[in-house]
């Protein structure tokens, strides 16, 4: 049985949505294992709802506590589906994947350095859950078969998503985080830098930017397919351009901003400067300063007792400069000075300072600043006086610390190889977006821990996956 897309996404996001309007977590329970019947029945459209999920996982998991791990089963599910698929037919094409394998050394020296330092089993798995569950849709999409009409099909139905999380972000912005957002957001409290910043469903304003950023990538593509409704994509496009812009991620802005240039530069695409100038336009003179100007007069008409001012509430004529300031303080004296004391440079320091002591191997995953760290004790923490909270916010010096010049090389080596791999494809302006991804990542890995960013990771991997396969044809 094979359900068309258009009745099975619909029947797979109203599994997602019924458990969020009844939080108890049996219904995400039951949800999901109705979800996982779909490995049988439509994989395509399974996949298609990772791309609603992993965006707003954060959100979906306070709603409802059930649906903690739905993406990691449906990933797990369609990958083993398939392999045991490939393996009754004898047709799964090794070859093709072999640039993978040092990105498996690489996770396989962290886990040796890990059990050397004495980190204990589940630490380990939970680290490798990051870095591994969507790097395995590299895999899957690339044996699925997908038709120029999917990829297509996504592109809409992914748009009209992200706008529905734009306007909740907006929301956010303009009520100053006090509607529509579970009770347990609306009470962090949160310095007068980081209130004035659009998290969203996703929880960080850092990993909502990234997926912002690829998004109006995407929506370009789209724009460029369709002979009807351009003019709405385009508007759509300012809405992202206006949000991303309230999320003040310096780092995500540097990063796409590099990607953006290199990809005009690669495909000469004048139709893209134009887009992207008209999206970044629209989304100024519609979305970023007509939100400011609500959010200060909601904040002025606001009863707000002055001890919830100290938390963070910014005054109204704050958000005016805060984009430009964002980015002229980056190399004040002040903001150097803090990063040395707990920011990104004292993280760098205290690396080296552990990475002199393991050079070759590292200390292991789970021992330095990752995902793992927030949930587990690290065991070098304390020889190192390295607080429980440290979270890198800087890939290169993670991979460094804890899988030494090994891992390190192993990284290096599987991104030469996935850079070949792409440019070696044939499919256009989807060759060039895959390398601009790359090259994003790169840069991004300056600010940010991109290998555990569930959100940009789903879509590089797939992408990559898409470039695999040799019958669609994305051709300019």
């Amino acid at each position: 049985m094979k359900l068309p897309n258009k009745h099975a996404l619909p029947i797979l996001i109203l599994c997602l949505l019924i458990p969020a309007a009844v939080p108890y977590p049996i219904t995400g329970y039951i949800a999901t294992a109705l979800m996982l019947v779909f490995v049988g029945i439509n994989k395509k459209s399974l996949v298609f709802i990772l791309f609603i999920y992993f965006p707003a996982r954060p959100l979906f998991m306070e709603m409802n506590g059930g649906l903690a791990y739905t993406g990691d089963l449906i990933i797990l599910s369609l990958f083993f589906s398939l392999l045991m698929e490939r393996f009754k037919k004898n047709d799964w094409s090794f070859s093709k994947y072999q640039f993978t394998v040092p990105f498996w050394l690489f996770c396989l020296v962290g886990t040796l350095a890990a059990l050397i330092t004495g980190v204990k089993i589940l630490p380990i798995l939970f680290e490798l859950r990051a870095l591994l569950i969507t790097f395995l849709l590299l895999y899957i999409i690339g044996e699925l078969n997908l038709e120029r009409k999917d990829i297509f099909h996504f592109l809409k139905a992914t748009l009209i998503f992200t706008i529905i999380l734009c306007l909740y972000g907006l929301i956010e912005k303009i009520f100053s985080r006090s509607i529509l957002l579970p009770h347990a957001w609306e009470m962090w409290k949160l310095s007068s830098t980081n209130k004035m910043r659009i998290y969203g469903a996703a929880a960080n304003p850092n990993v909502f930017a990234l997926y912002l950023s690829i998004q109006l990538f995407l929506s370009f593509f789209l724009f460029r397919s369709l002979k009807k409704h351009k003019a709405l994509v385009l508007l759509a496009s300012g809405l992202l351009a206006g949000t991303l812009l309230l999320t003040y991620s310096r780092g995500t802005l540097i990063a796409f901003g590099l990607a953006s240039l290199v990809f005009i530069l690669w495909t000469r695409s004048k139709s893209f400067l134009k887009y992207a100038i008209g999206a970044f336009a629209l989304g100024l003179l519609l979305i970023y300063y007509p939100v400011l100007f609500a959010s200060s007069k909601m904040e002025l008409s606001a009863a707000v007792p002055m001890d919830n001012l100290a938390i963070g509430s910014n005054t109204a004529s704050e958000p005016e400069q805060d984009l430009s300031s964002r980015f002229s303080e980056m190399f004040s004296e002040k903001i150097v000075h803090q990063s040395t004391e707990w920011g990104r440079l004292y993280v760098v320091f205290k690396g080296i300072e552990v990475s002199k002591d393991h050079p070759i191997i590292g200390t292991g995953l789970a021992t330095f600043g990752d995902s793992a760290t927030l949930s587990f004790p690290s065991p070098i923490y304390g020889k190192y006086q390295i607080g429980e909270r440290m979270y890198t916010d800087n890939q290169y010096i993670q991979i460094l610390v804890q899988t030494g010049m090994l891992g390190f090389l192993a990284v290096l080596v599987f991104v030469i190889f996935a850079i070949r791999k792409i440019t070696a494809a044939s499919k256009g302006s989807l060759t060039a977006f895959s390398a601009c991804l790359l090259l994003a990542a790169l840069t991004a890995g300056l600010f940010y821990n991109i290998l555990e960013d569930k959100t940009f990771t789903l879509f590089f991997y797939s992408c990559v996956g898409v470039i695999l396969q040799k019958d669609i044809m994305l051709k300019d």
